[in-house]
């Protein structure tokens, strides 16, 4: 079991459809709802579960291979392999990847990749390396000081609710989307939590603490 330090949306922003008659909150929900968990996520698996779900398909070019890189290693401090797989190994960055393509609009999608590209900076300035080449220990620290710079104004538990916030910081958007695709992959689902594809009969004594802590996204 894990345990993780890096672990609202405006009225009308339910109203952005890209033009397909489908609102990106509906999309998410889909992906939510388990639809798509069936591997873990590479980046065609992803823009198709996305297509699936009723989102556009991708619209503009994917992240760079250096792009990718550096959200890669982001997201393995974010979730990072323990007795249970990373978030590398359960393809997250794909995932990422393909939301930056195919559902975020292209505000969001610019501001991604600027924050991508801050974070980037920030390494070179305090380890004169870039942040994909930084080391496990100094990737936590330069997230630690992104979050700490993160004001957040939202006053929200729902994991939805943040990713679609225009208002949520680069911080928050890229570690909710991380904890998103780990756990609507199949290594988060089926080995971080504990799924249950059939609810079975009720039982009022059961041992949660053999329970991973988090079993709801």
């Amino acid at each position: 079991m894990r345990s993780s330090m890096f672990f609202r949306r405006s009225p009308d922003a339910d109203a952005d459809s890209g033009g397909a008659g489908v609102s990106r909150r509906d999309v998410l929900a889909a992906l939510l709802a388990g639809a798509a968990v069936t591997a873990t996520w590479t980046t065609s698996s992803a823009i198709a579960a996305i297509e699936a779900a009723g989102g556009p398909a991708a619209k503009r070019p994917g992240l760079s291979a250096d792009e990718m890189a550096l959200l890669s290693a982001a997201a393995q401090v974010i979730v990072p392999a323990t007795d249970t797989p990373g978030a590398q190994e359960a393809g997250v960055p794909h995932f990422v990847g393909a939301l930056v393509a195919g559902w975020m609009n292209d505000d969001e999608a610019a501001l991604f990749r600027k924050g991508l590209a801050d974070l980037d900076a920030s390494a070179r300035a305090r380890y004169q390396r870039g942040y994909a080449a930084c080391t496990p220990e100094q990737g936590a620290e330069l997230l630690q000081a992104l979050r700490a710079a993160s004001p957040y104004g939202g006053r929200t538990f729902s994991l939805t609710d943040r990713i679609l916030d225009p208002k949520a910081p680069f911080y928050l958007r890229l570690r909710d989307l991380v904890v998103l695709g780990y756990f609507t992959s199949e290594a988060g689902s089926n080995q971080e939590l504990r799924y249950l594809p059939v609810p079975g009969k009720f039982e009022s004594n059961v041992d949660i603490k053999t329970w991973p802590y988090q079993v709801v996204i």
